[in-house]
């Protein structure tokens, strides 16, 4: 049975714009700090967003340490989308980490073909747990 180390979750509080083709971070998490060399990290996001006119689809990823080595964690998951619609993108990771740097983790959401900007909206949110691994 793993031990719980840490854990962070926030709520965006204001909307982002996301702006036409571009990957764009929604969230982020404070950084989480194990007390050992080896763990794991679980991460749950669920973005809600005002899709961009013209666009097809929206890419979800989340990211470690984004503005380091962002590795993108499991699979960047592509949604069917209409424009202007309100979509919610929930999308789970885990993470296993060799070593014991601390570790933060974002959402990000990129749109296809659009030709307009999206908004990624308050009240989407992202949750992260380091775990014993």
């Amino acid at each position: 049975m793993s031990q719980q180390f840490q854990r962070d979750a926030q709520n965006l509080a204001a909307n982002v714009a996301i702006p036409t083709t571009t990957e764009t971070t929604v969230i982020t998490t404070n950084f989480l700090t194990p007390p050992f060399g080896t763990y794991k990290g679980t991460v749950i996001a669920v973005v809600l967003m005002t899709v961009g006119t013209g666009t097809t689809a929206v890419t979800v990823r989340i990211r470690r340490n984004p503005s380091a080595e962002n590795i993108v964690l499991g699979t960047a998951q592509a949604v069917t989308a209409v424009a202007g619609n309100v979509v919610s993108l929930a999308l789970m990771a885990t993470d296993s980490v060799p070593d014991g740097r601390s570790s933060q983790y974002a959402v990000t959401v990129q749109q296809t073909a659009a030709t307009a900007n999206g908004t990624g909206l308050a009240g989407s949110g992202i949750d992260a747990t380091v775990i014993s691994g």
